[in-house]
């Protein structure tokens, strides 16, 4: 005796196909940046208010650069500025001013009045990380 198995449809099992069709679209409509495939990077202007131009400057500076997960260096001697590219997964700013020995430069506050996103960055990265996970045009990228 033969058991037939038969599939049948059930509306919650097309709109859960439907609903996954149309997520896979929406995350592969574009073709993937070159910038989801490079690492994270932040800066930091530090204040290094001793500094004069000259050897100390070029230490500090190839100190700086030597530093695990720093990208880039810039020195501005004349005006006492060190500012640096770094991996926030590899080295953290609080670290970056301890190794150095220096201050981060003050930022400006925003304005109170200012408008701004009401969605957290957070949200907006996780969302942008979701995307290009499920994009499948990124499988056919070389890079």
């Amino acid at each position: 005796m033969r058991t037939r198995i038969s599939f049948r449809f059930r509306p919650w099992q097309a709109v859960l196909g439907l609903l996954l069709v149309a997520v896979l679209v929406w995350s592969s409509w574009e073709e993937p940046s070159l910038h989801d495939y490079a690492p994270p990077t932040e800066f930091l202007t530090l204040a290094a208010p001793t500094l004069q131009p000259g050897p100390a400057a070029k230490q500090l500076q190839a100190r700086a650069a030597a530093l695990p997960g720093v990208t880039a260096c810039a020195l501005r001697a004349d005006k006492q500025l060190l500012t640096l590219a770094f991996n926030p997964e590899q080295l953290t700013a609080e670290e970056v001013c301890r190794r150095l020995a220096l201050k981060p430069l003050p930022l400006a506050a925003p304005a109170p009045n200012a408008r701004q996103c009401p969605v957290p960055a957070g949200y907006i990265v996780a969302l942008e990380r979701l995307r290009f996970a499920l994009n499948l045009r990124r499988l056919f990228v070389i890079v």
